[in-house]
């Protein structure tokens, strides 16, 4: 597993120790999540045609701060699934402080 994308997994995961989390994707959709499932396994198994191995994050209680310019990430229930096929772009504090950014 990568381990900027690790890094990422755990940075939402330790700040909502403290605060609601910022997060922005490429499309410009910018949310605040105020909890989270913690970091687990895709539900996947070895076999499966689905199965890439990862790890992912769900964050609930969504507020949408910006609407994203397509529909490329997936609101569902009041949440959104971080995961290898969900990248965002950066991850911030509720004071703007970055706690993540995606490699260039």
């Amino acid at each position: 597993m990568d381990k900027h994308y690790m890094e990422l997994l755990y940075a939402i995961d330790e700040s909502f120790q403290r605060d609601p989390v910022l997060i922005q994707w490429n499309n410009g959709l910018k949310v605040k999540c105020r909890s989270l499932t913690g970091v687990c396994e895709t539900d996947t198994e070895p076999g499966d045609p689905d199965y890439i191995g990862e790890y992912s994050v769900a964050v609930y209680e969504v507020e949408v701060l910006e609407e994203g310019t397509d529909d490329s990430v997936e609101i569902y229930n009041n949440c959104i699934e971080v995961s290898l096929i969900n990248i965002p772009e950066k991850v911030m504090s509720e004071d703007g402080t970055v706690l993540w950014q995606r490699e260039a």
